[in-house]
């Protein structure tokens, strides 16, 4: 799945983004849960397709991240550290969302 990097004023980078054409919010812990180390705290609820902006929370080796959607209702989800800095964990929680393979609207891992 294609990524790209979002970056602060300063230019630090702080998340990255990811189409949700193939991507629900219900797929995302399940990327989580491929993450070494990784640690869900909230994630969205079942069968609501709506909700809060940020539906999901985990922690990956000390770092809280958020996976957003902004407005609402986007074409992109935002995958976030919170609060938003620069922090070596977000290159392996990128590579996981790199790594996910859909196929016929299921996981493929």
């Amino acid at each position: 799945m294609k990524t790209s990097e979002m970056r602060n004023d300063a230019g630090n980078l702080t998340g990255f983004r990811v189409s949700n054409n193939f991507l629900r919010r219900g797929s995302v812990p399940k990327i989580v849960r491929s993450i070494p180390g990784a640690r869900l705290v909230r994630k969205p609820a079942p069968f609501r397709f709506s909700g809060p902006d940020d539906f999901c929370e985990f922690i990956v080796d000390g770092k809280t991240f958020l996976a957003i959607e902004p407005f609402g209702d986007n074409s992109e989800f935002w995958v976030v550290a919170e609060p938003p800095e620069e922090c070596p964990q977000i290159a392996k929680v990128r590579e996981a969302f790199t790594r996910h393979r859909v196929l016929f609207g299921l996981y493929a891992g």
